[in-house]
């Protein structure tokens, strides 16, 4: 179903399982420092308003990082669960070959880029010229 060659497919892998792991060390990294970045001040009573609005902003900002990574560690996930199906390299909507320089770039892209520049406009009718 797909045109990827073995040697496409093993590389596309590699850089599936290498980015996989920095993710689960970035996540594992941020869950840890909202545990403990910001709060000693609070809990000392030595705070401020300031220390306050400023332990909440990088926790806010850790968050959102953590949200991110969780979110692309999932596409990798669903990537890999394609290339077990052998589904991976081709487009979810019409079924074409997604060229290998797309995946190389993006390698959890479930689209062609036509798709997914079509699919990006449906889900935000305000880009459209």
């Amino acid at each position: 179903m797909t045109t990827l060659t073995d040697t496409e497919r093993e590389h596309l892998t590699s850089t599936l399982d290498q980015r996989e792991q920095v993710l689960r060390d970035e996540i594992r990294a941020g869950l840890t420092r909202m545990r403990v970045e910001g709060y000693e001040d609070l809990l000392s009573g030595a705070s401020d308003a300031g220390d306050e609005s400023l332990a909440s902003l990088i926790t806010d900002i850790t968050n959102a990082e953590v949200v991110r990574d969780a979110s692309e560690l999932k596409d990798i996930f669903a990537a890999k669960a394609r290339l077990a199906a052998s589904t991976y390299g081709v487009c979810i909507d019409c079924g074409a070959p997604i060229p290998y320089a797309r995946l190389v770039a993006y390698p959890t892209a479930k689209r062609c880029l036509a798709c997914q520049q079509a699919h990006e406009e449906r889900r935000n009718p305000a880009r459209r010229g």
